[in-house]
């Protein structure tokens, strides 16, 4: 795709492709704020790490972590997986690593960032580019920052990784060995001592949940949170005033005809896809080519397109109607498919063309070449142009001049008597605001003021705003009555973690003298067992997600056969013993030597980067280029 991006970057549909983009990659940009309050929590080579950045980053890690364990985050889980340490390591990382891209002088290109992000696979559609699905993902992620950014510096990382990594190999050795590791099975006997089942007997006061609080502060802490007082200045306010003269009509159309007034070079074609599914062997490929050649055969001993199409395709967009894809421009699809439809003259046959989706064979049925509009056809556009910018250049004017006065002296309302002051219930940094939806801009100017100050012109792609925060309340730990429900599941909840593991502690001490079996018998506990399992198992079957207990399992012998400690699972305690140890077939290395090699370069490219990263740390600290305050980044 990038390859294709540059070679027709001149083409119509390429320049509109990046007038999209660019639309939609707008930055809301932020004037010279004056007395900025900037609370750093780390420096990294001479790029500050703000704690309004921290508590971003570690509020968007905790969603993600509440999204992935459905309901089952609790304040102790919080507390061992350290969320706030975890975003801060990765803040510095990040820091470090664009540091040492810029020192390495690898740079990211704009049509790079278009190339990566028309080929993501979330947004495709029909296998090309959808525009759609890039609106929804801008609006979901928007609080995450610019989502072009974010795609750049993937870029940039992936490249720097690139440099690290170049070069690992694995000898068959290796991959013999790893083989053996991954198909090798144990079978386990457990008893589970429920949590939940206990939690009934556990009776909490009023002080054991006050010092709960004061042991987790970071799982309750409110955000900081202020309110502001905006005057917006919108461009839709001003269009009333608006004459376009005749004359700027015909130099904004000769300007951007190219760019926005333009129809694209389009084809319409038809397909018929045989699929080739991902990791496919060269067996199953091969039979794919087979079909698609005798497919091709047929169309060109004169079979019906549209009827074969219905038949074959594996296309499940486009088969029920004959194959028929519609027109489309340039850099929607792949790029060998997009290079056989725009070469083939209108009503012929392509041969077959490989893509990542498997064989197609393409036919088309028209051309259009494209090119500007007449003017007269877009006229209507031209003026709407026109007309949103100069209501946007009244807007900015009319904004410098209240923001005169208010430099004059006077608070926000004082000096704006005669405009309409916005006041906005509390928000924190990066959330919505309330009646503006999520606006960066905005939030930004509001948590670097001192309450009471206004700020410069803030713009956005329709309006300008003067902003004055008020009322400005820093993070902290609510008082119990806030938060008792919370409280007083999560700590119920520990204490019942507890008293399972208090039983299977006693319980994996009888086990040592009498053998698991025997010991939950005279206790009362059932035995069951997981059924064998290897270690890729993400989780155990019948117990679940216990990484530690997957890789002690492996470790048992018949002589030895307790696992070494009690284990904790959902707040569950796990005693565990081997019951059954299967070797791995080595009959089926053969088959499987592609896969294990990349399995293995994976984990060795990953030690090697994180190696790296930890390099660049210690050089950091060695230079004393990198400063963490221990006080203003709580772990936990």
């Amino acid at each position: 795709m990038l390859r294709f991006l540059r070679k027709y970057s001149s083409s119509t549909g390429i320049k509109i492709l990046y007038g999209v983009l660019a639309a939609l990659f707008v930055i809301w940009g932020v004037g010279a704020v004056g007395g900025q309050r900037v609370d750093v929590v780390a420096k990294v080579q001479g790029e500050t790490i703000s704690r309004r950045e921290l508590d971003r980053a570690t509020a968007l890690l905790q969603r993600r972590y509440e999204e992935a364990l459905k309901g089952q985050f609790s304040a102790e889980m919080a507390r061992s997986l350290d969320v706030r340490g975890r975003a801060l390591d990765q803040l510095i990382d990040d820091a470090l690593l664009r540091h040492e891209a810029e020192r390495l002088d690898i740079a990211v290109g704009d049509s790079e960032v278009i190339d990566a992000i028309t080929s993501m696979p979330e947004l495709q559609e029909d296998g090309h580019f959808s525009r759609q699905r890039l609106e929804y993902v801008l609006q979901a992620e928007r609080d995450r920052g610019e989502f072009e950014a974010d795609v750049r510096q993937n870029i940039l990382f992936d490249r720097l990784r690139n440099l690290v990594v170049d070069g690992t190999q694995v000898s068959d050795g290796e991959i013999a060995e790893r083989y053996r590791l991954d198909h090798e099975q144990v079978d386990l006997a457990f008893v589970r001592i429920a949590a939940p089942d206990l939690a009934a007997e556990i009776v909490l006061t009023d002080d054991d949940l006050e010092r709960y609080l004061a042991d987790h502060p970071a799982v309750y802490r409110t955000p900081a949170k202020v309110r502001l007082r905006y005057v917006a200045y919108r461009a839709a306010d001003f269009e009333s005033q608006v004459e376009v003269p005749e004359g700027e009509i015909a130099e904004y159309y000769e300007l951007h005809k190219d760019e926005r007034f333009a129809s694209p070079e389009e084809v319409h074609a038809r397909h018929i896809l045989v699929q080739v599914p991902d990791g496919a062997t060269d067996a199953v490929k091969g039979a794919a080519r087979t079909k698609a050649e005798d497919l091709l055969g047929k169309l060109k001993a004169g079979g019906d397109f549209a009827a074969l199409a219905k038949q074959h395709s594996d296309d499940p967009g486009s088969a029920a109607k004959g194959g028929d894809l519609g027109f489309f421009p340039r850099g929607r699809m792949t790029p060998a498919f997009e290079a056989a439809a725009f070469s083939l003259e209108p009503g012929t046959l392509s041969d077959l063309v490989e893509t990542p989706f498997g064989f197609h064979i393409i036919k088309v049925e028209e051309h259009r070449q494209g090119g500007p509009k007449p003017l007269e056809s877009v006229r209507d556009e031209v003026v709407k142009a026109l007309r949103h910018e100069h209501a946007l250049a009244l807007a900015r004017q009319q904004a410098e001049e209240d923001r005169q006065r208010v430099v004059r002296g006077g608070s926000l309302a004082e000096a704006l008597s005669g405009r309409t002051v916005v006041e906005t219930p509390p928000f924190a940094a990066g959330a919505e605001i309330p009646g503006l939806g999520r606006v960066p801009a905005l939030s930004d100017a509001a948590f670097a003021l001192r309450e009471g100050e206004v700020s410069d012109l803030v713009e956005t792609p329709d309006a300008f705003y003067l902003v004055s925060p008020f009322e400005h309340t820093e993070a902290h730990v609510p008082p119990l009555a806030e938060v008792r429900d919370r409280v007083l599941a999560d700590a119920r909840r520990e204490r019942s973690a507890a008293a399972a593991k208090e039983r299977g502690t006693k319980l994996r001490a009888r086990a040592a003298e009498i053998g698991l079996e025997a010991a939950a018998s005279e206790l009362k506990f059932p035995v069951k067992n997981t059924g064998l399992f290897d270690r890729r198992a993400g989780s155990i079957p019948t117990i679940g997600a216990s990484p530690e207990l997957r890789t002690d399992a492996f470790s048992l012998t018949p002589e030895a056969p307790l696992a070494p400690q009690v284990y904790s699972v959902g707040g569950d305690a796990i005693v565990a013993a081997l019951a059954k140890r299967v070797p791995a077939d080595m009959a089926g290395l053969a088959t499987e030597k592609d896969r294990t090699l990349d399995s293995l370069l994976q984990q060795k490219r990953q030690s090697l980067l994180t190696a790296y990263v930890n390099f660049l740390k210690e050089r950091a600290a060695r230079e004393g280029a990198l400063e963490v305050r221990n006080d203003s980044s709580p772990r936990g």
